[in-house]
């Protein structure tokens, strides 16, 4: 599976793909990721098995949550990622995640990677 061409040409394909978020405070955002089986991107991802989504900001790995990320699952294969205007006045730079969740609790972590946060002129 792909996230775009991010995840291509990996070492571990088993690996999330690594995925930069930039953002600019004050701002709200958005991401679609377009997930494929192949690097040829001809087979899409399945997600009509995922019971659901969540993306997640921290400083660090093992901080607590910064920013929970809106996402939201658009078959066959996207899932958009939202950040409010809000949520970016406070977001803080370090590293993001998204993990699929299906039945029988099984968590896969699909995209990672780290958050840049550029301060605001404007309020």
């Amino acid at each position: 599976m792909t996230a775009l061409a991010e995840a291509q040409g990996q070492a571990n394909p088993e690996a999330p793909a690594e995925v930069p978020l930039y953002v600019y405070r004050g701002d709200s955002r958005s991401w679609g990721f377009r997930l494929w089986e192949d690097d040829e991107r001809t087979q899409p991802y399945d997600l009509s098995q995922v019971t659901s989504a969540r993306a997640q900001v921290r400083r660090r790995p093992d901080d607590r949550v910064a920013v929970e990320l809106a996402c939201q699952i658009t078959l066959p294969n996207w899932i958009f990622v939202h950040l409010s205007a809000g949520q970016s006045q406070t977001c803080p730079p370090g590293r993001w995640d998204l993990q699929l969740t299906r039945p029988v609790s099984r968590v896969q972590t699909i995209i990672k990677g780290p958050v840049t946060v550029e301060p605001d002129v404007t309020r």
